[in-house]
């Protein structure tokens, strides 16, 4: 008796997406390939090479929105990592300074450079023109030089205490 496997049906397109929607989520979580192909009855190579087709057919996001997705990605490691340390666990110091390491790589590609506008710089010259004013009333005070009673109260209402309004 020759025995012959039948075929097995081929998958629909709902789910072989069921399927690769499970097999990601697992790696996810952190699975390993065997794991994965014991709980969908395929084998490990079968499973990597699944996981080989849909990245190679994958449009990858630039800029903005990969870094985003790679720090949320992130977030769950550095979570685990920190309580890791937290308890005293001096081996995870190492994952824990990697992580951060990462997000800061990926936190300045979304973060935008504060840029100086002229009305910025303006209002900077004037607080420092300001204070620079004032040290030199200070110096030429004859109460603070001479280091004799206390500061001007209520006679020092005309005096500017504080900077000018912004326009």
């Amino acid at each position: 008796m020759d025995e012959t496997r039948k075929p097995r049906r081929r998958l629909n397109i709902l789910a072989r997406t069921a399927r690769i929607a499970r097999i990601f989520k697992r790696l996810r979580e952190g699975r390993a390939y065997d794991e994965i192909a014991k709980d969908g009855h395929v084998s490990a190579e079968r499973v990597r090479q699944i996981v080989a087709q849909v990245l190679e057919r994958r449009v990858v996001d630039r800029g903005e929105d990969r870094s985003q997705l790679q720090i949320e990605r992130l977030r769950p490691a550095l979570r685990l990592a920190g309580e890791a340390v937290a308890r005293g666990d001096l081996r995870a110091i190492g994952p824990l300074i990697r992580l951060v390491d990462r997000l800061d790589r990926h936190e300045s590609k979304i973060a935008k450079p504060f840029a100086y506008t002229d009305d910025h710089r303006q209002r900077l010259l004037d607080k420092l023109n300001w204070a620079a004013a004032n040290l030199a009333d200070d110096e030429t005070d004859p109460l603070l030089a001479s280091g004799a009673g206390e500061p001007p109260g209520e006679e020092a209402e005309g005096e500017d205490f504080f900077p000018p309004p912004s326009p």
